[in-house]
């Protein structure tokens, strides 16, 4: 528990920090002259070794990823696509390409589809059908509406539909994987609205049908049918039910820019309590374990599973709660002056400022940022992050239950996943301007898991570093590309339109 109660006052400290900032520098700023005649403060001690020493460094390991983006940049290529693949009179419809070329099955090609103000004023609909190369295929509808009957409330609904035969289960409290094709559905139902007149405090409800359904893989050596390491029967492997998650979610964000931050802190809290019906069982009347012929026994290491063979639902109770907690603050250590955005990207900043995402859309995005923006936008990110799996039974939440620590927690150092009951995690990230929309990026980050809230130990402790770049406008994202390492392993690239942190 000491371990915990240091995060805890590492995390108060930060949060403390946070609003001190503010506080600090409209001091400083009052006391310029003191400030140009005095030794290294506080932030230049900080500041001087990233911008002297990593930033360089590490601005020529990014110089072969940054210079094809500024150039496009520069000849307006990202104008003049984004112009060729924008419809309607009132330019609000977008459809565009999208793809994967990874190699294996992962390879992927799609369309997307956006439309703003499709039925009502302020509504908005995206539709994204994907094909991958081994004829699996995912749909993806969401549309939402917001000042509905003239109030600040927000609504918005998403349906998923994912056909993928190479979904894999993570044991909990490993990374080991096993083959599990996953045709689930998901509808979700969510409504949010401001607490303040601000706009940076909301409160979100939420509802969902989750039909989870699990298949058995092709190949029967990857199943987890042919493995004493865990209990097939058990957590709903391989069996149908059905889930209903009711959330209840706090969101702060003060932030000066929703994908360009300067300054400013975020806070989440997310609190769901998960329905889960009885497991409806499989029958497994073609499944046999045994040699080519069909005859004799088992090969070896396997066992042969009977004809007729089901599992049963042992009627326990299988709900569970979900709780999430994200802190991020952002400090700015540039001293540029401003500039401003012309009239051209003004309007072009709030007409592609799209929600990509069905969270990010709960960022308020307030007009009067879009003026003016800091070219010298060196900043310091700290992300602290935990995820908690609580159980009404012990050992019968379902598979899905268990957060994951992967890319996305993030740990960009590692390919593979963990999952267990407890995740926590600390990002830094230091963020320097390579041109107007790019961000040089480097970050370190550290993570741990366990099964019981109060064992956390550093023999489940996990650390990644690496670097890149991230291609945005103060208030819309266009993705990131940037290599991961865990100690001097090899590097695990990610190229993702997920924004930072997520």
């Amino acid at each position: 528990m000491g371990f915990v109660k240091r995060i805890i006052l590492a995390f108060l400290l930060t949060f403390s920090v946070s609003f001190a900032e503010e506080a600090v520098a409209d001091s400083v700023a009052t006391s310029a002259s003191d400030e140009e005649s005095s030794s290294f403060g506080f932030k230049d001690v900080v500041s001087w070794p990233l911008e002297h020493i990593l930033q360089p460094i590490f601005g020529v390991a990014v110089y072969p990823v940054a210079q094809p983006i500024h150039y496009a940049f520069d000849n307006g290529v990202i104008e003049k696509s984004v112009d060729l693949i924008t419809f309607g009179e009132n330019k609000n419809i977008l459809i565009y390409p999208a793809m994967n070329l990874k190699p294996g099955s992962s390879t992927m090609l799609g369309a997307v589809y956006r439309h703003r103000s499709i039925f009502l004023n302020r509504d908005y609909l995206v539709l994204e059908p994907y094909y991958f190369a081994n004829g699996d295929w995912y749909l993806g509808f969401r549309y939402t509406k917001q000042d509905i009957f003239g109030l600040p409330l927000y609504a918005a609904f998403r349906l998923q539909q994912n056909m993928n035969r190479d979904a894999y289960f993570i044991i909990p409290g490993t990374k080991e994987q096993f083959v599990q094709p996953d045709s689930s559905t998901y509808l979700n139902w969510r409504l949010s609205f401001p607490l303040n007149k601000a706009k940076t405090l909301d409160l979100s409800f939420s509802a969902e049908l989750e039909l989870m359904r699990a298949g058995l893989p092709t190949n029967v050596e990857d199943s987890i049918l042919i493995d004493e390491k865990f209990s097939s029967g058990a957590r709903g492997i391989y069996q149908d039910f059905t889930e209903i998650p009711l959330e209840v979610a706090l969101y702060f964000d003060n932030l000066d820019y929703s994908y360009a931050p300067t300054r400013g802190s975020r806070f989440s809290f997310r609190a769901a309590y998960n329905f889960v019906r009885d497991y409806e069982g499989r029958r497994y009347d073609d499944v046999r374990f045994a040699d080519d012929d069909g005859e004799g026994e088992p090969d070896e290491g396997g066992r042969e599973v009977h004809q007729k063979y089901r599992f049963h639902d042992d009627h326990a109770n299988h709900d569970y709660i979900r709780t999430e907690m994200i802190f991020q603050h952002y400090f700015y250590l540039g001293k540029a002056e401003k500039f401003h955005l012309s009239v051209k990207e003004a309007r072009q900043s709030r007409k592609f400022y799209l929600d990509f995402s069905l969270d990010e859309t709960l960022r308020t995005w307030r007009p009067e940022n879009v003026l003016n923006t800091l070219f010298e936008r060196r900043v310091l990110a700290f992300q602290f992050r935990l995820t908690d799996t609580w159980e009404m039974e012990k050992g019968e939440a379902p598979y899905d239950a268990f957060p994951w620590m992967n890319t996305r927690f993030p740990m960009r150092g590692y390919s593979d996943a963990w999952a267990a009951k407890h995740v926590m995690g600390l990002s830094m990230e230091y963020r320097w301007p390579i041109d107007r929309f790019v961000d040089g990026v480097v970050f370190n980050e550290y993570g741990m898991h366990t099964d019981e809230f109060d064992d956390w130990s550093f023999d489940r402790y996990y650390n990644s570093w690496g670097f890149g770049v991230r291609v945005r406008q103060p208030n819309m994202y266009f993705f990131r590309i940037q290599f991961g390492f865990h100690g001097l392993n090899g590097v695990n690239l990610v190229m993702t339109i997920a924004p930072e942190y997520k």
